[in-house]
């Protein structure tokens, strides 16, 4: 297998959002895998054959837009669940217990 090499130079800080006019138009799933990484959250390139997306495979490929990718990365991260971590007081366990 060959290596690709990065889209993302390894010093690039990551910004809020990607500039989509400084990306390829088209990905594979490794390289989407590193996009969806770098701005949004881990994710592995296995785990993006599942996302509904809308893959073209050309030349033993499967690409997908970048944009869309993008689009579907965001909508599952402002639809995670939040969770607070931390350890919780006995008071605050008590109160939690009565209120439900």
């Amino acid at each position: 297998m060959r290596k690709l090499k990065p889209l993302l130079p390894a010093n690039a800080a990551p910004t809020s959002a990607p500039d989509l006019a400084a990306l390829p138009v088209r990905v594979d799933r490794r390289q989407g895998a590193e996009l969806v990484t770098r701005y949004f959250f881990p994710v592995s390139n296995r785990s993006l054959e599942v996302w509904p997306l809308t893959w073209r495979h050309a030349n033993g490929r499967a690409l997908v837009e970048t944009r869309e990718l993008l689009e579907v990365a965001q909508r599952k991260l402002d639809g995670a669940t939040p969770i607070r971590g931390g350890r919780r007081s006995a008071a605050e366990a008590i109160t939690a217990q009565q209120a439900a």
